[in-house]
């Protein structure tokens, strides 16, 4: 094999793909790919973040996922010549889907952060870092994660549910009670779906323009509330954030630091030690 390439969706070798996971999912092997590459001294074929999806846009989701202004597209062979090697080649390496999680990378955190920045749109990294405070980073995910009532599934693991907001509201009250850092809300959910978090006080909705960018800034908060979503995962593991987690939602242990906590917290429980230390 003399390339890699990551495989999101159908039609990609056209500079476009139809339909394709979200941006937490398809991140799981672009890191594999580039990992493999650097460690086999092999090319890497341009990933094709565009897309084409319908559903997105049925469901009224605030961030449609077509990611056409994300990525610079300057991450490997393009053109012709890409056309060709995923057409016509054997030479090429794919790589695909969510397996093992970070599991395959988790200690090249460093490498893959910088490979990703490389390749972010500069627009957003620069909205990014327009912010010069400390801040605590909600995460909210709605969309087209299911809700249900019952906190069973959760609390057993289930992925693609929507966290209760009175689990969100008893740890941002708890937060409250240690520090006034301002609390910020970072949710794919409209407004009036957020009423009973936005009334809190210190507590904002901001948005920095897109998946990437909101990605980006949930890893430079101090503290991440995580949803039970990859996306929180990848937040987490970008910036080595101490991370709150629903009990039943944290899959894997992302952050490599040992005395950065990354746990569950419930209803009936304080927050952790070092976690006071850190907001105080």
């Amino acid at each position: 094999m003399k390339y890699t390439f990551v495989s999101l969706g159908k039609f990609e070798s056209l500079g476009v793909r139809l339909g394709g996971a979200g941006l937490g999912n398809i991140l799981f092997p672009w890191a594999r790919s580039i990992v493999y590459a650097k460690r086999n001294n092999l090319l890497r074929i341009q990933t094709t973040w565009n897309s084409i999806k319908i559903g997105t846009f049925f469901r009224k989701e605030r961030d449609k996922r077509l990611y056409y202004d994300l990525f610079t597209g300057l991450d490997g062979i393009r053109g012709l010549k890409k056309f060709f090697l995923l057409n016509f080649s054997n030479d090429v390496k794919y790589f695909s889907g969510i397996q093992d999680l970070f599991s395959p990378f988790i200690k090249e955190h460093d490498f893959i952060k910088s490979e990703l920045l490389k390749i972010v749109n500069p627009y957003y990294i620069n909205k990014v870092n327009s912010i010069h405070q400390d801040f605590i980073a909600v995460h909210i995910r709605m969309g087209d994660f299911l809700h249900t009532d019952n906190e069973d599934k959760l609390r057993s693991g289930v992925w693609n549910h929507r966290i209760p907001l009175r689990w969100y509201k008893s740890i941002i009250n708890k937060i409250k009670k240690e520090t006034d850092i301002s609390i910020y809300v970072f949710s794919d959910a409209c407004d009036n779906d957020l009423k009973s978090i936005l009334d809190l006080e210190n507590c904002k909705r901001v948005y920095f323009g897109s998946a990437i960018g909101d990605m980006l800034a949930l890893s430079n908060a101090s503290l991440l509330v995580a949803s039970a979503s990859t996306f929180s995962m990848w937040a987490s593991f970008l910036g080595q954030t101490p991370t709150i987690w629903f009990p039943g939602q944290m899959r894997q242990r992302v952050v490599n630091e040992i005395k950065v906590f990354e746990g569950e917290v419930d209803y009936n429980e304080e927050l952790p030690e070092s976690v006071l230390k850190l907001i105080k």
